[in-house]
């Protein structure tokens, strides 16, 4: 959604109340687009059936003022369809924009150096965010590591996601959960570009190697 005021949020507030929606609010660390409201529509169905009700949503919104930056919808990585193994199936659907996204709610002291941890994140293909709306009342932050995995399969994504969580625990970061998701439409991509890097070309080689292996 875009939405840079706090008068767009609350009108954006007042609508999903109406629509029986969820807001939420991220904030990405750095990247073209830092600001990202949005609205979380949750069903079960063939993609197409979803894609149409997404669309409903879209068209309401739109016809309300609001403009809507980007489509994204999300299943769990054991659905049907998801690639398991690192094939040429894998690469098509990296081709068309698909992807494995994985977020880490980490529970961090106020005073954590949050460069630190983006150093920390980022050969993994990862780098951090914030809901605006869920900052904690525990004395403690919630931050997020995102990661995203292209052209592998279910297991290689996994065993990622394993090497991630490793480098945090050894660092001494406590999560509060873990989300794995795959990414079966994403309508603009581009409105991350500048957030999480791009592999370099030797680590895209080792991790191609390493899926080999898997």
């Amino acid at each position: 959604m875009r939405c840079e005021d706090p008068a767009g949020l609350a009108r954006l507030d007042a609508w999903s109340a109406r629509a029986g929606l969820k807001v939420t609010h991220i904030v990405l660390a750095r990247g073209r687009t830092p600001s990202q409201p949005m609205l979380t529509l949750r069903g079960h169905g063939r993609l197409v059936e979803q894609l149409g009700e997404t669309r409903r949503i879209v068209d309401a919104l739109t016809a309300d003022g609001f403009a809507v930056r980007r489509v994204k919808l999300e299943v769990p990585p054991w659905a049907a369809g998801v690639p398991v193994d690192d094939d040429a199936r894998a690469g098509r659907l990296a081709d068309a924009g698909l992807y494995f996204e994985h977020h880490v709610c980490l529970l961090l002291p106020p005073d954590t150096d949050l460069e630190e941890l983006a150093r920390l994140v980022t050969p993994h293909r990862a780098h951090v965010s914030w809901n605006t709306r869920k900052l904690g009342g525990d004395g403690l932050e919630r931050r997020f590591v995102t990661q995203r995995c292209e052209r592998v399969g279910r297991e290689t994504a996994g065993a990622r996601l394993g090497r991630l969580l490793a480098s945090l625990r050894r660092a001494g970061h406590r999560w509060q959960g873990v989300e794995r998701e795959f990414v079966v439409h994403d309508s603009d991509t581009s409105i991350d570009d500048g957030w999480i890097d791009p592999l370099p070309e030797e680590s895209r080689d080792a991790w191609q190697q390493e899926g080999v292996r898997t």
